[in-house]
């Protein structure tokens, strides 16, 4: 094998290597990003439903009112037949 060849193949060596090392870095740092990513939303979701219920209980006299008017009118299916 030639010096030339030799030169190469190290050359080549050092470029899988890197390419492989630049893969494996990209991957860990995606599952970290991915795992805070699935935390802050877990923590939006809690806080949403948090707000909602909270919202619900504000409003709990005009909901009440509401499905009084709107939905106590229609007979459900039950008491139809």
């Amino acid at each position: 094998m030639t010096e030339l060849q030799q030169t190469f193949l190290f050359y080549t060596f050092i470029y899988f290597l890197i390419k492989g090392g630049l893969y494996v870095a990209l991957y860990v740092a995606t599952i970290v990003i991915e795992k805070d990513a699935r935390m802050r939303y877990a923590k939006l979701r809690a806080l949403l439903a948090r707000k909602r219920a909270e919202e619900a209980q504000r409003w709990a006299g005009a909901y009440r009112l509401y499905y009084q008017k709107y939905h106590n009118g229609a007979i459900p299916l039950k008491q139809a037949s």
